[in-house]
């Protein structure tokens, strides 16, 4: 059974700086005081399995006329999480006129590759066929670990009929811009041996049983000259998915489109770290702004935003914590959480 939640008003006021809200409160932190951003959250977008997909969605409600969409993705290994992580990348992208969705996608060991991958194009065909009044102004997406794993090779298969959902024939789901942050795009690369390893239970087995799998869920042997302009931005400390993982993936792409590939200070969650938000918020709007027909907003500079992240400090490939496997629907774990 899936519940609708309806829409919560966001209006901007001040707020200290080292506030971090949990996942079920919605806070505008964004540049422009006047902004409000509506936040409808747990929309259903796809049923498959048994299971009902929710995502929420956030818009602001001063625009008019056609909006560019960005769909953002979370990590956590393929196997851990929900959606919710990237809420302050959502108000502050809708502040600034996109309109924004935030999707779950079923998870590892209960659902393997091309599940999770057929998810996410769903959600993009949603907004195509059901979340923007209209055409959208231009379809970007922006994932984070195992996320940027999904939406860089969403961007590569963009309406290959064998990964394609089938709720919404007819709506494509090509990207016109993509951003990965600290993503997994190559698995050969990363000495799996056998099954025992954790990304083997989203693969379906070690690569001597199942080779075929390594190499179609790696973006990096799908991408071709209809591959959007891409930014790949990579923690420099990030013990968690190699360094080595984005540049094989800015190589595989130089030859095919524009790519921007840049190490940046940080570990693993970077985007979501207090410290380095301001500066990966505003590469990352700038460079969708130029393919999405936005401009960044003026006054989006650390000054103006909040302090503090909005993801945990993951510990596993792909994004997962380093414990056992959260519940999903668990209350108490969310990416703003504090051990609760």
């Amino acid at each position: 059974m899936s519940y609708y939640c309806p829409p919560i008003t966001v209006t901007s006021r001040p707020l200290p700086d080292a506030f971090l809200p949990p996942t079920d409160a919605v806070t505008d932190v964004t540049a422009n005081t006047d902004a409000t951003v509506t936040v409808e959250r747990d929309i259903p977008f796809r049923e498959v399995d048994g299971r009902t997909l929710l995502l929420d969605r956030y818009e602001a409600t001063a625009a008019s006329g056609p909006k560019p969409v960005a769909i953002l993705v979370r990590g956590g290994a393929f196997r851990y999480g929900d959606k919710g992580e990237f809420s302050r990348h959502a108000i502050d992208l809708a502040a600034e006129g996109y309109v924004v969705v935030e999707p779950q996608y079923r998870l590892a060991p209960e659902w393997t590759f091309p599940a999770p991958l057929v998810d996410v194009k769903a959600a993009i065909e949603w907004c195509r066929a059901e979340g923007v009044s209209g055409d959208p102004q231009g379809v970007v997406a922006v994932g984070h670990s195992a996320g940027a794993s999904l939406v860089l090779l969403a961007a590569a298969t963009a309406d290959e009929p064998g990964f394609e959902p089938e709720r919404y024939p007819g709506a494509s789901s090509a990207l016109d811009a993509v951003v990965g942050y600290s993503g997994i795009y190559d698995f050969r690369a990363l000495g799996i041996e056998d099954g025992d390893h954790e990304l083997a239970a989203y693969l379906g087995g070690g690569p001597e049983e199942i080779p075929e799998a390594y190499d179609l869920a790696s973006p990096v042997g799908q991408v071709d000259a209809a591959m959007p302009p891409t930014l790949l931005l990579h923690g420099e400390d990030d013990d968690v998915v190699p360094l080595q993982q984005s540049e094989l993936m800015a190589e595989a792409l130089t030859p095919l489109t524009d790519v921007d590939y840049e190490p940046v200070p940080g570990g693993h969650a970077f985007p979501f770290h207090g410290g380095f938000y301001d500066d990966v918020y505003d590469r990352t709007a700038a460079f969708l702004g130029q393919h999405a027909g936005v401009a960044a907003g003026p006054g989006s500079g650390p000054d103006e935003r909040l302090s503090g992240g909005g993801g945990p400090d993951r510990q596993s490939p792909g994004g997962g914590p380093s414990g056992g496997k959260p519940p999903v629907d668990d209350p108490t774990v969310g990416p703003n959480r504090r051990g609760n």
